[in-house]
């Protein structure tokens, strides 16, 4: 087998495999709230540049993300909140770093802050963290993302707002795993705003409370990509047999 050939397999193995490991990662996340399904894209290989002292490889997969919005489900959580519309909300560590996430599975913590499932704060449309008094009763989250706060016989009153934060390029985010993401020089730098906020991004988006966002992977496109990812490993797998019988003939022309 020649040098260029082994160069044309190990890539393009290689490729299949990052791209089995996305279809598996999609579908063990089917039911992960929040979840945004990471694309395939597909180029051709053609067992032609196999033997071809210019073709030292050739990628089969690119990924990306599909942001698209997926359905909702109710809870009794009031601290659940779903997006429905374009947007992230917006969450910070212990340390000050930002993540960026559509999963609301929020919660509130033993220091009565409005955290993920990570403990990250959720932050509010002033920049801060979103934290409860003690002897509230109750609390609801408006579309907009206000939320009033109740007290024993008193009418509910505003505490807070959740921030959101929108992009120019989402596609260029980085997901660094619990399906929190952070921006980058291709996203683009954060634009804070609210839900409904006329003139933004999020102008439309609404905020559901005691719902969470399910995940937008579609069963039938991970089948249709891992049709693809067999076709093309047939196609190695055929260029490489190709390849070993003409070197075969070769050595027994010689001999």
């Amino acid at each position: 087998m020649s040098l260029s050939t082994l160069r044309f397999t190990g890539s393009s193995l290689s490729n299949i495999q990052d791209g089995l490991s996305v279809v598996s990662d999609n579908i063990s996340n089917v039911s992960t709230h929040g979840f945004k399904e990471r694309l395939l894209n597909f180029e051709n290989i053609r067992s032609n540049a196999v033997g071809g002292s210019s073709e030292s490889g050739s990628y089969l997969v690119s990924t990306g993300t599909n942001f698209t919005p997926g359905g909702l489900e109710f809870t009794e959580n009031n601290a659940n909140m779903a997006l429905s519309g374009s947007g992230f909300f917006v969450l910070q560590n212990a340390a000050g770093d930002l993540y960026y996430s559509r999963t609301g599975n929020f919660n509130i913590d033993s220091q009565s802050n409005l955290v993920d499932a990570n403990g990250n704060y959720v932050m509010s449309s002033g920049g801060g963290r979103i934290t409860f008094p003690e002897n509230r009763s109750d609390f609801s989250v408006s579309p907009a993302g206000e939320i009033q706060v109740s007290y024993d016989d008193q009418d509910p009153v505003f505490l807070d707002q959740i921030q959101l934060a929108s992009f120019n390029n989402p596609e260029g985010l980085v997901n660094i795993g619990s399906n929190l993401f952070i921006e980058t020089g291709s996203s683009g730098l954060a634009n804070f705003s609210s839900a409904l906020q006329a003139g933004t991004a999020t102008s439309s988006t609404r905020i559901s409370g005691g719902a969470l966002e399910r995940s937008n992977v579609d069963l039938s496109n991970e089948l249709v990509d891992l049709m693809a990812l067999q076709r093309a490993y047939q196609a190695v797998s055929k260029a490489t047999t190709t390849n070993d019988d003409m070197l075969s003939t070769t050595i027994g022309l010689v001999r």
